[in-house]
């Protein structure tokens, strides 16, 4: 085969290897890392006190445009299942301090925590290879599905509706 039609072919392999990983859940179920920060209110955002919710966890960055394009629907999921046991904690993955996330959240009108990340905590879950990265956690604390890039979010609000009213994470597994 020429050289080409080989870069051409590994090139499409890996095109439906990423597309493929956009919005696969992590498999199996697995249990989510424990960390605890700062908002940027100053109140402690800890994992352990979030058990028994069902908690989207988003890396995200201010300079980011899909992470601009998710903010509002997680907004609103955070205002539709709030009291149903949804938690939100946004992970801003911005390295230039927390003046400007702090702006940004202002101006994005941002309802749920946000937390200051870092390569640690984006490890701990496994590493992150794109921003948005969104994690669907179920009420035992594991991963029921995991978006690399904007999650679409018909397929979010099913899952999120199904976790809050009590199925399992297992549910939402391919």
């Amino acid at each position: 085969m020429k050289n080409w039609k080989r870069v051409a072919l590994f090139a499409a392999l890996l095109a439906v290897a990423v597309l493929a990983g956009c919005s696969r859940p992590a498999s199996p179920a697995s249990d989510v890392p424990q960390f605890s920060f700062s908002s940027l209110e100053g109140k402690t955002v800890a994992m352990k006190d979030l058990s028994n919710k069902v908690v989207i966890v988003d890396f995200w960055a201010t300079w980011c445009g899909p992470c601009r394009e998710e903010i509002p629907h997680l907004n609103e999921l955070y205002s539709e299942f709030k009291g149903k046991g949804l938690e939100i904690v946004g992970i801003s993955m911005d390295t230039d301090g927390t003046d400007g996330v702090k702006d940004f959240a202002r101006e994005f009108r941002i309802q749920y925590p946000i937390v200051m990340g870092n390569e640690k905590v984006a490890e701990s879950f496994g590493g992150i290879i794109g921003l948005p990265t969104t994690f669907l956690i179920d009420r035992k604390g594991r991963i029921a599905k995991k978006y690399i890039g904007l999650p679409p979010a018909e397929d979010m609000n099913r899952i999120v509706k199904g976790l809050v009213g009590g199925l399992s994470g297992d549910a939402f597994h391919d």
